[in-house]
């Protein structure tokens, strides 16, 4: 008898059936670290534009209101987002003492925060 080297079709899918298995539990956890990742982005990217509201405010005696795009929100106030990733932000209508700025991520993400009560809309 001849000695044979290798794997056998068993043991092959008792193999792909473990990968499977670590799979299962990997990839949600995985989604949902990204899913936190981009939230945690999106507030940040939030809070260092209020920064440059308050400073805007303390210049005009009032904050920047209706700013429908990135580049509007830079050339009104000069806030530019840390990372560029298609995210979109926008400042919503006001009287000039409050403001909601949303922000929408290229998955559909959004996330709007009211200030200056700092709450979620």
């Amino acid at each position: 008898m001849k000695d044979s080297q290798g794997f056998t079709l068993v043991e092959l899918m008792i193999a792909i059936g473990i990968i499977a298995v670590l799979a299962a539990f990997a990839l949600p956890a995985y989604n949902s670290y990204i899913t936190t990742a981009e939230q945690g982005q999106l507030i940040s990217n939030i809070k260092t534009m209020e920064v440059f509201q308050e400073d805007f405010f303390l210049r005009n005696g009032e904050y920047a209101v209706d700013l429908d795009d990135n580049d509007a929100i830079r050339i009104e106030i000069g806030w530019v987002p840390q990372r560029d990733d298609d995210i979109a932000y926008s400042i919503a209508d006001g009287d000039g003492t409050s403001y909601e700025v949303t922000a929408v991520s290229p998955s559909g993400m959004t996330i709007c925060m009211e200030y200056p009560a700092n709450t979620p809309c």
